[in-house]
């Protein structure tokens, strides 16, 4: 699959700092251990606009609800872009939106909206209590499916390394 090259990359929220769960934390909610987060956590008002971190397509637009026992990503876009240093594909994940302005397919240009930020406790945040953006940077192949928020030892979904630090990753691109 061609994938656009991205000259550069830019963070997804205006005034974007990770107040909520870091990248690499462990993620433990009402008692459960869920493992490593793969992303960043950044808490907004629901209705805040989502913009594409870099040029590249939409290789992902669906809605995953969860419930209210067990949360989920609710709206999820992934957006693959090409390193023109490198040539290698990379992948930007956004969670948890309250709308998807994007399909599979589309073409997105840098810090053009994609979506907004999901209320807290329904379908499309996901059912999470706390209004936020999960943001992630994946540099493994792309399967065509949903990527998980999440790393547990053993578990076969995704390989740990294949995940990246996103602020890291978008303050030395081009470096």
């Amino acid at each position: 699959m061609a994938y656009r090259h991205t000259p550069k990359l830019d963070f997804p929220l205006k005034g974007y700092a990770v107040d909520a769960l870091d990248f690499g934390e462990r993620g433990v909610y009402a008692g459960t251990d869920w493992g490593v987060h793969l992303g960043e956590d950044v808490l907004r008002r629901g209705g805040t606009k989502v913009y594409s971190a870099g040029r590249g397509k939409v290789v992902y637009s669906e809605l995953h609800p969860g419930s209210k026992e067990k949360g989920n990503w609710g709206n999820v876009i992934i957006i693959a872009h090409k390193n023109p240093k490198n040539g290698k594909a990379f992948f930007s994940l956004y969670g948890h939106l309250g709308e998807r302005f994007k399909e599979k397919g589309d073409r997105v240009e840098i810090r053009e909206a994609i979506g907004v930020v999901g209320k807290a406790n329904t379908p499309e945040n996901g059912w999470w209590d706390e209004e936020h953006l999960h943001f992630s940077i994946y540099t493994g192949p792309w399967e065509g499916k949903v990527l998980p928020g999440y790393f547990k030892s053993g578990q076969k979904r995704t390989k740990l390394s294949f995940w990246k630090d996103p602020s890291n990753y978008i303050r030395k691109y081009g470096d």
